[in-house]
């Protein structure tokens, strides 16, 4: 009897020893397949959890008049971003970061709805940060996790209220543009023309954006944000020569009735437009790096209505020169 329970129990052990064994070998084949044979695909995965792109913005074309003087340019500039692993984290950073630089609530509203849009993707908290700001944030970067600073072209026009219609404004593209498809290759943050020529030439004044990249931990927190991976640098837009005649265009700002509404649009006999005015006017340069909830509400509810191009979008009775148009149509007539 003790003979066979014996047996028994080499038996089991030999059958134990089989066990551990294949679930060792399940195990080694496991590891050889995920370690060997699929290296690069966990390699990459691993990667892409530590590595976060950053869109760059490339420098938009400039726009010349026709003797070649600016109407648009682009200059280096800053932007200012937040990295967080959730909503409330990043509302405590901007809780922070409004003591530094003034933000309203507005604003946040806007800084977090950017965020649960893109949440892998650093929220744009100013977009176009002057480089007192910079220095500000930089010395109290030790309480603003995530804080990412990035140079970044920024917009400018030189002349202001006196080109406004005419040359239009940049903004950050909408949802609504992108289901739509009214910008060919856009994506959330890129920045589009919104009015006119910005707008109406912007495939070839945009240029094609870059990518860099950040590192960041488990948790999703910034580690570094140089030097984690080879960027690849955006390319330029076009620049755009018009028939447009700067100092004819600042004369006419320059006699325009203050207060009086209405508009002008100088044109030669082949049809080349020299000037196209519009008052009243704005300062497109307000709407560089995104324009504040409350400088949008002013422009909206002014009586004056800034935005509104009299030049291209209103109607007028034709007026005297219309006379030119009858007498040729006569003339035609009795021939």
């Amino acid at each position: 009897m003790k003979e066979f329970q014996s047996y028994r129990m080499q038996e089991r052990s030999t059958q134990a020893q089989w066990i551990v064994l294949a679930a060792f070998a399940v195990l080694i084949g496991a590891f050889f397949r995920t370690q060997v044979i699929q290296y690069e695909r966990y390699r990459l995965r691993a990667q892409n959890n530590r590595l976060r792109p950053v869109p760059m913005a490339p420098p938009r074309g400039a726009i010349y008049d026709r003797h070649g003087l600016v109407i648009a340019e682009t200059v280096p500039g800053y932007s200012v971003a937040l990295l967080a692993s959730s909503v409330d984290s990043l509302r405590q950073v901007l809780e922070r970061l409004r003591k530094i630089v003034p933000l309203d609530s507005g604003d946040i509203q806007g800084v977090v709805g950017h965020f649960l849009l893109a949440r892998y993707q650093p929220a744009v908290v100013l977009g176009s940060a002057t480089l007192e700001e910079v220095s500000k944030l930089e010395e109290r970067r030790a309480i603003l996790p995530g804080l990412v600073i990035q140079s970044e072209p920024r917009r400018v026009y030189p002349l202001g209220k006196a080109v406004a219609h005419l040359v239009g404004y940049v903004g950050e593209v909408t949802e609504a543009d992108l289901d739509a498809n009214r910008y060919k290759n856009a994506r959330l943050g890129t920045l589009v023309g919104r009015s006119g020529l910005e707008q109406e030439y912007d495939d070839s004044l945009r240029g094609s954006p870059g990518i860099r990249y950040i590192e960041v931990d488990a948790r999703g927190r910034l580690v570094r944000e140089e030097g984690a991976a080879p960027a690849l640098l955006p390319l330029q837009g076009h620049s755009l020569v018009t028939t447009i005649d700067l100092p004819l265009q600042q004369f006419i700002d320059s006699i325009w009735p203050v207060g009086v509404r209405g508009s002008m649009v100088a044109m030669t006999p082949q049809g080349e437009i020299r000037a196209l005015y519009s008052m009243q006017s704005y300062d497109p340069n307000d709407f560089i790096g995104g324009i504040s909830a409350k400088e949008r509400r002013d422009l909206n509810e002014d009586k004056g209505v800034p935005l509104y191009d009299r030049a291209v979008q209103a109607r007028y009775p034709p007026g005297s020169p219309f006379k030119l148009a009858i007498a040729v149509l006569i003339r035609s007539i009795w021939r």
